[in-house]
């Protein structure tokens, strides 16, 4: 709490004012990161040119790269670790993949075909989130490149929203 009171120019007492407790910090600074960064998903980019398949490859490609190029994995893996012995982290944390749910729902709605059923995305979205934060923790030791492996987690993703449930 120390540092974080030096980090903003703020006194101690201050901070320990509006956060009684350690955890309650930690939870409060995890959730903004979490919230900042289910927001940023939102600003992959996806041209109104392009197809639903190619739609999909731009969004997983997307993902993938920020995975790589960002810091994400190593903080990830540090709040699931904590998450398991905090019950502010596991929250914040459960709130987080909520929203993430949601958002890539929405974004995968756009891209599917049109009679696609809402369980059929659900099912979509049952599929990447997990394979997102899998290749957040595996992402270095993969041999297969970003592009390529985008391109067959789209073509997954739209097998599967293209098909009656």
């Amino acid at each position: 709490m120390r540092k974080v009171a030096e980090t903003a120019d703020m006194r101690l007492s201050n901070v320990q004012y509006y956060f009684k407790t350690k955890e309650l910090l930690l939870a409060a600074l995890l959730e903004g990161f979490l919230l900042e960064y289910a927001d940023s998903m939102r600003t992959l980019a996806l041209p109104d040119k392009l197809n639903s398949k190619e739609k999909l490859h731009h969004l997983t490609l997307g993902m993938l790269n920020d995975i790589e190029k960002s810091e994400c994995a190593m903080v990830f893996k540090e709040i699931w670790a904590i998450a398991e012995r905090n019950h502010g982290v596991k929250k914040a944390i459960d709130d987080y993949y909520t929203k993430l749910h949601q958002l890539l729902f929405d974004a995968l709605k756009k891209m599917a075909p049109a009679k696609c059923e809402t369980q059929s995305i659900n099912h979509a979205v049952a599929i990447l989130l997990p394979f997102i934060e899998g290749y957040c923790i595996t992402s270095s030791n993969l041999k297969v490149p970003a592009d390529q492996l985008a391109k067959q987690l789209a073509m997954v993703l739209y097998t599967l929203l293209e098909q009656p449930q």
